[in-house]
């Protein structure tokens, strides 16, 4: 009876030893697993992201990492990692559409500087040597033949006339004098009057902008109408100045060769073209939009518009 017994307890104790072991395995297998998985995120996820954010953190010191060398990680690892070479590579390219854009612009009032000179020297200079010239005659030949007083006076007259003729157009190019006068509506007529090709309306009520809005405009006008007549050839041009309860717009269109418009207002700098660029700095400082639609034979229309919160009508 004893032997009974202890075979019936051993049958019972053997299920829970197989069970005991059983469990101990999962264990062991979970703990393997567990560690083979944190491993696996360690290689393939934090070191890679520790990598990178390394190289990242360069950046707020002013240098700029290649992230050119391929990520041994997840393959979203790899995505960021181009995508951060991308970002970098953009970075690169506008400082250095910057540093060019900077460049050209003092070069660009370097050159101003000295077409203005030149324009004194070979224009008004001259002309006014001419009068003195055209003084000093009048007066040998009031000693002599007074006949011809008269004619060396009225030579001297007309050379001067031309010479205030030249520095009015000079200074107005500078500084549009009429603009501080008269207005933008008024000076941007003045302006299209020059030109006999171009033809100009004013739509709306005019009002009053501040005067750098205003000279903002204007600048856009100039380049716009420049553009058109020396590099598109327009046979027509025609500009419209828009005056709405919320801004003030400027349409210059021509009927020229037009030109294909990057994507990005800022390769015009890579090829030495800085106006239209120049325009839209003019128009974001102001909260305001460059718009540009063109194409080849197809002509350009280019549009500014300075949005408006206060405004004073006045008469024109």
């Amino acid at each position: 009876m004893m032997g009974d017994m202890m075979g019936e307890m051993i049958t019972q104790v053997t299920p829970a030893m197989h069970f005991d072991g059983i469990l101990h395995w999962c264990m062991w297998i979970g703990i393997a697993g567990f560690v083979i998985g944190a491993l696996w995120i360690l290689v393939r996820v934090l070191i890679p992201l520790r990598l990178l954010a390394l190289q990242a953190a360069s950046i707020a010191n002013g240098h700029l990492p290649t992230f050119d060398t391929p990520i041994k990680g997840i393959q979203e690892m790899e995505d960021l990692r181009r995508s951060l070479q991308y970002m970098v590579g953009e970075i690169r390219a506008a400082q250095a559409r910057e540093l060019s854009y900077r460049s050209a612009l003092t070069e660009s009032i370097e050159n101003e500087r000295k077409r203005v000179a030149r324009e004194i020297h070979d224009d008004t200079i001259q002309s006014l040597v001419v009068v003195a010239h055209g003084i000093e005659r009048a007066s040998q030949a009031g000693k002599t033949n007074e006949s011809s007083i008269t004619t060396y006076l009225e030579t001297a007259r007309q050379h001067l006339i031309q010479t205030i003729d030249n520095l009015r157009s000079l200074i107005a190019d500078l500084r549009p004098t009429i603009l501080d006068e008269l207005g933008l509506a008024v000076a941007i007529e003045a302006l299209c009057d020059t030109h006999p090709s171009l033809e100009f309306a004013v739509a709306g009520e005019v009002y009053e902008l501040d005067h750098d809005q205003e000279l903002a405009i204007y600048r856009a006008a100039q380049e716009a109408i420049h553009n058109a007549e020396r590099h598109a050839h327009a046979g027509k041009i025609t500009a419209t100045l828009t005056y709405s309860e919320t801004g003030v717009t400027l349409d210059v269109c021509d009927d020229g060769n037009g030109f294909r418009i990057p994507g990005q207002l800022q390769e015009f700098a890579a090829r030495g073209h800085y106006g239209l660029l120049g325009i839209k700095e003019r128009m974001v400082q102001f909260g305001g939009t460059l718009t540009l639609r063109s194409g080849t034979k197809e002509g350009t229309r280019v549009r500014v518009t300075i949005p408006t919160l206060q405004r004073m009508a006045v008469a024109v």
